[in-house]
C-alpha cells in the first residue's frame, strides 16, 4: 500500500524526533566518552521503528543519528560517518529478522533467540564503523580500539535488547482488554519492583540483588511478555542510575570496567526474561490449543455420541471422556472408575460375551469391535458398539488398553423401524394386494359368468381389502410423521360422544359392538380420535373370538374424559402393558398378526393431545384399553 507524501514526511519526523531525543540522553550520561555511552537507546528506537512501520523510514534513523552524533562534540563528517553505521545496524537487523520470519510480539523463545542474534551482528558494524571513524579522525575516544570496541557494541546491544523488545511488546499486546483486576495486579507488580530497584541500586543495598528475582519472575510468569520487557526495562533504568551516580560500586574505580560489566548484566537479564516470558507465553499458547483441541473434541463426540476411554491395565483405572460419562449415564467424580465398575453397567445377557472379547483380545495383542447392550440407572438400555486395541511395551506387555463407544441406540431402533416395516411390506401388504388382484382377475375372466349376487360380493371384498391397504399405509406413514416430529394436529371443539358412534357405524363387518357414550364436549383433532377409537377396536376384534363382546365407553373423569374399549380376549401380560405401545411391537399371548403399529399411534396420538394411554386388565376377563384426555370442557 502505498503511502501518502504527508503521511510519510509525518512519520519520518516523528521517527527521527524520536531517535535524536534518545540519542541525547544516551550521550548525556556521565560515563560516556564521547560518542561511545554504555547503552544506545536509538539502536532499539530504530529496530523497532523499522520494524513496525516498514524499512522504508531508513532516511528517519540517518536524520536522527547525524543530528544526534553532530552535537556531541565531533566534526560534522565523522557524525555522518558514525550515522551511516547507525543506519546500517537497523536496516541490516530489520533486514536478517525478516529473513528469519521474526514475530515482534517475542511469543515464541525461537523468536528471542533469533532477535538476540540479529542485534549481536547488526551493533557490531555499528561498532566497526563508528570506532574506525574515530580513529582515522585520531580521536582519543577511539583507543585502545578493541576495549572502545567491546564498549560500543555492548551499548548498543543493551539498547536493542532493553529498547525495541518493550516497543515492539507494547506496540503489539498493549493491555487494552486486560481486566481490571489484571491492571491492578501489574501496577502493584511494577510499583513494588520499582520501589526495590530504587533501594537495591540507590539506597545502598547493592550487595542484595536477588531481592528482586522474585518480582521479576512474577512480572514474566504471570504477563508474559509484556510484564518480562517492562521488568527489564525498569531494573535497567535503576541500575543505570546506580551506577552513574556511583551508588554501585562495580569494578572498582575503573570506569570502563564498571560500564562493560552494567552492559553485561543489562544484557543478561533483558535476553533470560524474554526467554522466560516466550516460554510461559509458548506455554499458555499450547494449553490453549489444547483445550480448544478438547472443546472441539468434545462438541464432536457429543454430536456423534462418541465416547473415548483409556485403560490402564497394571494400576485397574479406567479414564473416560464427558461423552461417555453421558452415554453410561454415570457422573463424573462419583468415584474411581476400574474395569469391574464398567462390567457392571454392561446388561447382564452382554457381560459374559464382553469379558470374554476383552480378555481374548488382551492375551492376542489384538484390536476388538464388539455391540452390546447396557443398563442405565432407571433401568432403561442403550445399545453401544465398542472398538479398542491394547498397548504394550517393547516387552510385548500389555500396559494400556484405548479405544471409543458409540451410542448406537437411536441407529439400531431405526434399523428395527426400517426391517419392521420391510416386513409389513413383505407381509401385511401382499396380503391384501394378492386378495385385490386375484378378484380383480376373476371379475375381468369371469364377468359374464358371474352372477349379479357374485360380482356384489366381490367388488365388496376387494373394497373391504383396499380400506385394509389404507389403514396400513396411513398408519406407518403417521409412524414416519410422529417420528421426525411432522405430524400437525388441528383441534377443534366436538362431542366425543358422536365421533365415537360415527366410528362404531362405520365399521365394515358389521361385528356387533356395545356402546356406554355420554356427551362431553372436548376440544381434540378429531380425525386423530377417530383413529385412536378405530384402532383400539381394531385390536379388540382381531385378538378376541367373532363372538366375544366388545364395549366402547367414553365418560367424563373428572376434569377430562376416558374412552374405554373392553373385550373378553385372552388379556395382556403384565410384562407387556407398556411394551405393547411402542412401535412394532405386538404380544406374546396371541398369534402375531398385524403390524404392531395400531397402539403406538393411540399412546401417540393421546400424547398429543396431552393425555395418555394405557391397558389395565378387565374384571370380567380380558382387556380394558384406556385413553384420558385431560381438561376438556362441558
Amino acid at each position: 500500500m502505498r503511502t501518502r507524501p504527508g503521511s510519510y514526511v509525518l512519520q519520518v519526523t516523528l521517527v527521527a524526533a524520536v531517535y535524536f531525543g534518545g540519542a541525547k540522553l544516551g550521550l548525556d550520561l556521565a560515563v560516556g566518552h564521547g560518542v561511545i555511552t554504555p547503552v544506545w537507546p536509538p539502536t532499539g528506537i530504530a529496530i523497532a521503528a523499522l520494524l513496525l512501520l516498514g524499512p522504508r523510514l531508513w532516511p528517519a534513523v540517518a536524520i536522527g543519528a547525524l543530528a544526534g552524533n553532530a552535537t556531541s562534540g565531533v566534526s560534522l563528517w565523522v557524525a555522518a560517518g558514525i550515522a551511516v553505521g547507525n543506519t546500517l545496524e537497523a536496516v541490516v537487523a530489520v533486514y536478517v529478522l525478516r529473513r528469519l520470519s521474526f514475530r515482534t510480539a517475542f511469543e515464541r523463545v525461537q523468536d528471542v533467540v533469533k532477535f538476540a542474534c540479529a542485534a549481536a551482528l547488526a551493533c557490531a558494524i555499528a561498532a566497526t564503523n563508528g570506532l574506525t571513524v574515530l580513529a582515522i579522525a585520531d580521536s582519543p575516544a577511539a583507543s585502545p580500539y578493541g576495549s572502545r570496541w567491546l564498549l560500543w557494541w555492548l551499548g548498543d546491544a543493551a539498547g536493542a535488547l532493553l529498547v525495541a523488545p518493550l516497543i515492539l511488546v507494547w506496540a503489539t499486546r498493549a493491555p487494552i482488554r486486560m481486566p481490571t483486576r489484571r491492571l491492578l495486579e501489574g501496577g502493584l507488580v511494577l510499583a513494588s519492583l520499582s520501589s526495590l530497584c530504587a533501594a537495591v541500586f540507590l539506597g545502598g543495598l547493592w550487595r542484595y540483588p536477588y531481592l528482586l528475582f522474585p518480582l521479576l519472575l512474577w512480572a514474566a510468569v504471570r504477563f508474559t511478555q509484556l510484564g518480562a520487557v517492562t521488568a527489564s526495562f525498569t531494573v535497567a533504568a535503576f541500575g543505570i542510575a546506580g551506577v552513574i551516580t556511583e551508588n554501585v560500586p562495580l569494578g572498582g574505580h575503573d570506569e570502563t570496567v564498571r560500564v562493560e560489566i552494567l552492559q553485561g548484566l543489562l544484557a543478561i537479564t533483558a535476553i533470560s526474561l524474554l526467554a522466560l516470558g516466550a516460554s510461559v507465553a509458548e506455554r499458555d499458547a499450547a494449553a490453549a490449543s489444547l483445550r480448544q483441541a478438547a472443546l472441539g473434541l468434545a462438541e464432536a463426540q457429543a454430536l456423534a455420541h462418541v465416547g473415548s476411554w483409556e485403560w490402564d491395565i497394571t494400576g485397574d483405572r479406567i479414564t473416560w471422556s464427558d461423552e461417555l460419562y453421558r452415554i453410561y449415564d454415570v457422573q463424573p467424580g462419583r468415584g474411581e472408575l476400574k474395569y469391574e465398575t464398567y462390567l457392571s453397567r454392561i446388561h447382564p445377557g452382554d457381560r459374559d460375551a464382553v469379558r470374554a472379547m476383552v480378555e481374548e483380545a488382551l492375551a492376542e495383542r489384538r484390536a476388538f469391535d464388539m455391540t452390546h447392550r447396557v443398563v442405565l440407572e432407571d433401568g432403561t438400555e442403550r445399545v453401544v458398539q465398542g472398538r479398542g486395541r491394547v498397548i504394550v511395551d517393547r516387552a510385548g506387555h500389555p500396559l494400556r488398553m484405548v479405544g471409543t463407544a458409540q451410542d448406537i441406540t437411536e441407529r439400531e431402533r431405526v434399523e428395527q423401524v426400517r426391517e419392521n416395516i420391510l416386513s409389513a411390506v413383505s407381509h401385511e401388504l401382499r396380503t391384501p394386494l394378492t386378495a385385490i388382484l386375484g378378484f380383480a382377475i376373476t371379475l375381468r375372466e369371469r364377468w359374464p359368468t358371474l352372477t349379479d349376487d357374485g360380482r356384489e360380493q366381490m367388488i365388496d371384498l376387494v373394497a373391504h381389502q383396499a380400506g385394509r391397504l389404507e389403514r396400513l399405509l396411513n398408519d406407518l406413514l403417521d409412524v414416519d410423521r410422529l417420528r421426525h416430529g411432522r405430524m400437525r394436529v388441528e383441534f377443534e371443539h366436538a362431542d366425543l360422544a358422536e365421533l365415537v358412534r360415527g366410528v362404531v357405524a362405520g365399521r365394515p363387518n358389521g361385528r356387533k359392538i356395545d356402546m356406554e357414550a355420554a356427551s362431553v364436549f372436548a376440544s381434540v383433532d378429531a380425525a386423530k380420535f377417530e383413529r385412536i377409537v378405530e384402532n383400539l377396536i381394531a385390536n379388540a376384534e382381531r385378538h378376541t373370538p367373532e363372538d366375544s363382546p366388545i364395549l366402547v365407553s367414553v365418560a367424563p373423569n373428572g376434569s377430562g374424559a376416558l374412552v374405554r374399549v373392553d373385550d373378553r380376549g385372552p388379556g395382556v401380560p403384565d410384562e407387556e402393558k407398556e411394551a405393547i405401545f411402542q412401535a412394532f411391537t405386538r404380544g406374546s399371548e396371541v398369534e402375531a398378526t398385524g403390524v404392531g403399529v395400531g397402539l403406538a399411534l393411540v399412546a401417540q396420538f393421546a400424547a398429543l393431545h396431552g393425555g395418555r394411554a394405557w391397558v389395565e386388565d378387565n374384571p370380567g376377563g380380558g382387556a380394558s384399553f384406556r385413553v384420558l384426555f385431560p381438561g376438556v370442557g362441558g
